[in-house]
């Protein structure tokens, strides 16, 4: 791990030491040597990696492909984008952030890089709600992933046809688009 290069570190999507065990998002995190553990995967903590997990802004230059790379696989593993609410509810951390911000970009340029929408209809329903967030705070930019999303629940018949045009027309009637 490096030296912070005079940015704050992230305490909303960052690691977070509870009594001494980690976390990051719901997920205990080990740490051996430079390497992060979660789960039954290792990654190897490079300082590009560690830069993603701990800092609020990276250093340009500093960061690798493979390290966002590990980052959004560690992001997904640990839900590090996500708080449960005193309701249950799942809700967005810090849904106006640069970090997040930050995480979405990368997740749309993974996706333009050839990666297909999840099968898993849970995961399809979280990445339109991450989606839905952003478009919130102003990303426009997001109209044909959203359909691309409600074209997958439709076509795996966890969407009635009914729900489809009801959705695709609030869509369509939004002025952010």
């Amino acid at each position: 791990m490096r030296a912070s290069h005079g940015k704050p570190g992230d305490r909303t999507f960052g690691l977070k030491n509870k009594d001494g065990q980690f976390f990051l998002g719901n997920a205990e995190v080990g740490i051996d040597g430079n390497d992060l553990i979660i789960g039954d995967k290792r990654y190897h903590g490079t300082p590009g990696l560690w830069d993603l997990i701990v800092m609020k802004k990276t250093a340009d230059g500093f960061v690798t492909e493979e390290d966002k790379d590990k980052h959004l696989d560690i992001i997904d593993k640990t839900n590090a984008l996500y708080t449960v609410d005193n309701r249950g509810q799942k809700k967005l951390r810090a849904p106006n952030s640069n970090k997040l911000k930050f995480i979405q970009r990368l997740q749309n340029k993974k996706k333009g890089r050839g990666v297909f929408l999840p099968s898993d209809p849970n995961a399809l329903c979280e990445w339109l709600e991450l989606l839905m967030a952003s478009k919130q705070v102003g990303n426009t930019g997001l109209r044909n992933e959203i359909v691309s999303i409600y074209d997958e629940l439709l076509r795996q018949k966890n969407l009635s046809r009914d729900a489809y045009k009801n959705l695709m027309l609030a869509l369509n009637k939004d002025v952010n688009y």
